[in-house]
C-alpha cells in the first residue's frame, strides 16, 4: 500500500502532459532492465537503438529455432514446437510492456523534476494558488511513476522466468510454462495461450481460487425502480455483482480458498445522475486498522483496457463495519460518476480499479471487465 499523503492522484491530466513534452529533450537514450536499449523522443514515442542477444534476453529457449508465426493449437505440432511459440508470443507481449513501462517511468521521473522546480519558483513568487495546482500535479506524477515502476520490474521478472525455462526439464516444462501464462495473465494482463495436450487442459482461468463468479449471469437484476421516498427522486439501481477478488502474494499461503478482498459492484441512476456503489469485503477483522476508512471526497481511479482512465470521488464516509460471526469487515463505498465518465463505461471494459483508503492506495485487477457495461445496458432498458 501506498501513503496517501505522498499519492493522490489529480484531475489535471492535460496539464502534466503538456508539462512533460516541455521538459524532455529532443531525444534521450534509456535502457530496460532486460536488455533493450530504447531512444524516447520528446513525445514520449520511443524506438529500438539495436537488438541485443544476450544470456539474459535471447530467444533460445529449448533449442533449434522454428516459424514463430505457426500455429500453437495444431495438432502435428510437437511438445517443444507449441512450447517455443507460445513462449516467443509471452515473451515479446512482456518485452512490450517493459518497454513501455519504462519510458513511463523516465517520463513520469522528468515530471516530477520539473514540477519540483516550478514548486520551488512559486514559493519564491509566494503564489499559492499555482504552489497547490502544482503540489496535485507531483502529487499524481508519484502515483504514475510507481505504478510505471512496479509494471517495469514485473515484466522484467516474468522474461527473466521464461529465460530461465531453459534449465527445466522436458517433462516439467509443459505445466511451468502454463504456471507462468497464468501469473503473467494475473499480474500484467497478457493474453498468451496455455499449452493444450491430449492427457490434460491447461486453459487458463483468472482466479483458480475463486472461479464460481466467471460464469456470469447475462440477465438483467434490476433491484429498484421507482421514487425513493427518502429521497423523493426517481432510482434505478441494479443488483450487487461480483467485480473482482484480490489477495497480496504474502497472504495467498493463509487464504487458501478465498479472496482477502472481495468486492461487488453496482451502478444507480438517481434523479438523472449515475453512481459508482463498491461492497468491499475484507477477511480481516483488523481492517479498520490496517487500511482506514474511505473518505468524503476520496478518489477512486477506473482504468480501461485501452488504458484510458477517469478519476470520481466518494460522495461520503465509508467507515468498516465488523461483522463478528465471520471476522470480516465491510465497507460500502458511493461514487459520483460525470456523463462523460458514463460513455467510457458504456464503450469499453474495465481493467483495473485503484482505491485511495485513508491508510494509503492500492490497485486491483478487474476480473469481470464488462460488468459495468452490462449494468448500464441493463440500467437504460429499466428507463
Amino acid at each position: 500500500m501506498i501513503n496517501k499523503n505522498t499519492y493522490l492522484f489529480s484531475l489535471a491530466l492535460i496539464c502534466i502532459i503538456s508539462t512533460l513534452s516541455s521538459s524532455l529533450g529532443a531525444q534521450e537514450n534509456i535502457d530496460t532492465k532486460s536488455g533493450q536499449m530504447l531512444t524516447v523522443a520528446a513525445d514520449g514515442t520511443y524506438t529500438f537503438r539495436k537488438a541485443e542477444i544476450t544470456e539474459e534476453n535471447s530467444d533460445d529457449f529449448m533449442g533449434a529455432e522454428i516459424n514463430a508465426l505457426e500455429d500453437p493449437n495444431n495438432n502435428e505440432l510437437s511438445g517443444d514446437r507449441q512450447e517455443r511459440t507460445i513462449l516467443r508470443n509471452l515473451k515479446t507481449q512482456l518485452q512490450r510492456i517493459e518497454a513501455n513501462s519504462t519510458v513511463e517511468r523516465y517520463q513520469q521521473k522528468v515530471l516530477k523534476e520539473s514540477l519540483n522546480d516550478k514548486i520551488k519558483t512559486a514559493k519564491k513568487e509566494k503564489n499559492i494558488s499555482l504552489i497547490e495546482s502544482l503540489k496535485k500535479q507531483l502529487d499524481a506524477a508519484k502515483v504514475d511513476y510507481d505504478v510505471a515502476d512496479m509494471r517495469a520490474n514485473e515484466s522484467y521478472n516474468l522474461i527473466k522466468k521464461v529465460n530461465d525455462l531453459r534449465k527445466v526439464k522436458p517433462v516439467h516444462r509443459a505445466e511451468k510454462i502454463n504456471d507462468l501464462v497464468s501469473e503473467s495473465a494475473q499480474k500484467l494482463g497478457t493474453t498468451s495461450q496455455s499449452i493444450k495436450t491430449t492427457v490434460t487442459d491447461f486453459t487458463f482461468q483468472v482466479d483458480s481460487r475463486n472461479p464460481d463468479y466467471l460464469a456470469h449471469n447475462e440477465t438483467c437484476d434490476i433491484s429498484f425502480n421507482g421514487i425513493d421516498k427518502s429521497l423523493n427522486q426517481k432510482k434505478i439501481e441494479h443488483a450487487p455483482q461480483h467485480l473482482f477478488g484480490y489477495t497480496s502474494e504474502k497472504l495467498k499461503h493463509f487464504l487458501k480458498n478465498e479472496n482477502f478482498l472481495n468486492c461487488e459492484a453496482y451502478l444507480t441512476k438517481l434523479d438523472g445522475d449515475y453512481y459508482l456503489n463498491l461492497d468491499l469485503d475484507l477477511a480481516t477483522k483488523d481492517a479498520s486498522r490496517n487500511y482506514g476508512f474511505i473518505d468524503k471526497g476520496d478518489m477512486i481511479k477506473l482504468t480501461f483496457i485501452n488504458g484510458d482512465n477517469f478519476i470520481a470521488n466518494s460522495i461520503f464516509r465509508a467507515e468498516g463495519k465488523l461483522e463478528p460471526y465471520s471476522g470480516h469487515t465491510k465497507y460500502e463505498a458511493v461514487y459520483q460518476l460525470q456523463d462523460i465518465e458514463m460513455e467510457l463505461i458504456e464503450d469499453l471494459e474495465l481493467d483495473k480499479i485503484a482505491i485511495i483508503w485513508s491508510s494509503g492506495f492500492e490497485e486491483y485487477p478487474v476480473y469481470e471487465i464488462d460488468l459495468l457495461q452490462r449494468q448500464l445496458e441493463c440500467l437504460k432498458k429499466a428507463e
